[in-house]
């Protein structure tokens, strides 16, 4: 079974960054040869941080549970579970079902949220104490001066 290692899909991620570094210095230092390739450079380096960013989002779903980490398997991440690095995190593709696993947040939106134990909310009846007797007692007051 395929699973994904963790360190080799940042790594990727890694080079992804430095070969936008790698373009920016070329384009400041002078040392691309084509004028060409020289304007195209921010478009590029813009496309390669647009599918970092994408890429980084995808994987922080992957890591809440979100999202299944079997739409993260590509040839530069996939391990099998007993090659693994035991340094390395394997996120295990989900295979128990055919329906898609709810989200967190798909979750909340349907549960009704659960009070903590002891902070159960007061019925609006409840919120104030019944007067006490010495209370029952007082005249009310009329809004004249004593």
């Amino acid at each position: 079974m395929e699973h994904v290692s963790l360190s080799a899909e940042l790594g990727e991620i890694r080079y992804a960054i430095e070969g936008a570094h790698w373009i920016a210095d070329s384009v400041a230092m002078g040392a691309v040869p084509d004028p060409e390739r020289t304007h195209s450079a921010p478009v590029i380096i813009s496309a390669i941080l647009l599918l970092v960013e994408t890429r980084l989002h995808q994987l922080g779903r992957v890591l809440r549970g979100e999202e299944n980490p079997a739409h993260l398997l590509t040839p530069h991440n996939v391990t099998a579970g007993e090659n693994a690095d035991r340094d390395d995190v394997v996120l295990r593709p989900w295979y128990w079902s055919a329906a898609p696993r709810p989200s967190p947040s798909e979750r909340k939106e349907t549960e009704q949220p659960r009070p903590v134990a002891g902070t159960e909310p007061t019925h609006p009846l409840e919120e104030s104490p019944p007067p006490s007797p010495a209370q029952e007692e007082q005249p009310p007051r009329t809004g004249e001066p004593d």
